[in-house]
């Protein structure tokens, strides 16, 4: 295991709090600074409680919330309780928490209540999405995934093969969501060696031979803020002497923030774990499972910081607890190509008797995104 930064279980507390100290800085350029503007002619108007004017163009409505794109203060995030008046010549499509489709030819908004074509009304705590996709409607999932890899071939007085190869791919609809995330990494150093009479010996040695696979199953609830779910994943590492560990658990999770550019899911649950070691003895465990998981974007989107913290805490013994954490930046390339900067820092305080409980990697990869 490629270990370029220096052991220190501190580390998984200095990512979690960069990671909130970015978080915080994502979710304060989201909100939305209100202030009186005037004179400018745009699609919509919208009046505040406060009294307030805001003219932009409508690009969003979701999470109880109008995303508006505006001259002066670029895209701002308005609360529908916050709306006194809203009026805007757009033709729109809403879609309402109990999944009836609202097709309008304009958007108005009165005191807290959507003025319908048959001048009805309906409370704005009733909307859901405008202009929703397929799978908002609830009608298929929506796939998104990406594969990426890390591979070094080093040749001169080190030589040394790497490869790592990472995949993740969520498909969600609006009842439930299914996720699975496998990496393997692998890596060798070539060992030459000069004997009695001046013939090299050429041995390949390994130093990282490692793999696992994540799977989860969500089922939302009757507010989709909250869910249920299923955890399952297998891993092996043969310089830990792990020959293969399990472990599979119920949870209960919330999305904790869910805007397009912030999203942060927290999950809390129990796990049984099985480990059967190469050379040592074997045992299992059952523990409490803490997950989080966040990705905030920056520069419209170009960039995504994402973190993701997996916690098995074995309640027997805590010291023999596991903790991964992963922090890393993505950006896209061209035709669907993207990069990424990536940390992980892997602690196993089961660990076989004798061998290193904490790895860190610091990984730079490429690859494809759909």
């Amino acid at each position: 295991m490629t270990r370029p930064l220096h052991p220190s279980p501190r580390i998984h507390l200095i990512l979690l709090f960069t990671f909130v100290a970015l978080l915080l800085l994502g979710m304060t350029r989201a909100e939305a600074n209100v202030s009186r503007t005037e004179g400018f002619s745009a699609p919509a108007r919208i009046e505040l409680t406060d009294q307030s004017l805001i003219y932009g163009e409508i690009t969003d409505m979701h999470d109880g919330a109008v995303y508006v794109t505006t001259a002066l203060m670029g895209d701002v995030v308005i609360p529908l309780e916050s709306i006194a008046l809203l009026e805007s010549d757009q033709e729109i499509e809403v879609l309402t928490r109990d999944q009836n489709t609202l097709s309008l030819s304009a958007l108005r908004i009165v005191d807290g209540e959507l003025v319908l074509e048959d001048e009805g009304r309906l409370g704005v705590d009733q909307l859901d999405v405008a202009n929703p996709e397929d799978w908002e409607a609830g009608r298929g999932y929506h796939t998104t995934g990406r594969v990426t890899s890390a591979v070094e071939f080093s040749r001169g007085n080190t030589e040394t093969d790497q490869l790592n190869l990472d995949m993740e791919t969520i498909l969600e609809s609006r009842r439930d969501r299914v996720t699975l995330r496998a990496d393997y990494e692998e890596t060798s150093s070539i060992i030459r060696s000069t004997e009695d009479g001046g013939v090299t010996k050429t041995e390949s040695q390994a130093t990282a031979d490692n793999w696992q696979v994540i799977g989860k199953y969500d089922y939302f609830l009757t507010d989709p803020r909250n869910y249920i779910g299923m955890n399952l994943g297998f891993t092996a590492d043969k310089f830990a002497d792990v020959k293969r560990r399990s472990y599979f658990g119920p949870y209960y999770g919330r999305k904790l923030l869910s805007r397009d550019g912030l999203k942060l899911d927290a999950e809390l649950g129990i796990s049984y774990v099985d480990t059967d070691f190469l050379v040592s003895e074997d045992n299992d465990y059952t523990g409490m499972n803490i997950n989080l998981t966040g990705e905030t974007t920056f520069f419209d989107g170009t960039l995504k910081l994402y973190f993701r913290q997996i916690n098995i805490v074995n309640l027997s013994s805590m010291e023999k607890s596991i903790y991964r954490t992963t922090f890393g930046l993505r950006f896209p390339l061209l035709l669907g190509l993207e990069a990424a900067a990536e940390a992980t820092a892997d602690y196993d305080g089961g660990a076989a008797e004798g061998k290193e409980k904490l790895d860190e990697t610091l990984k730079f990869r490429i690859g494809y995104r759909w």
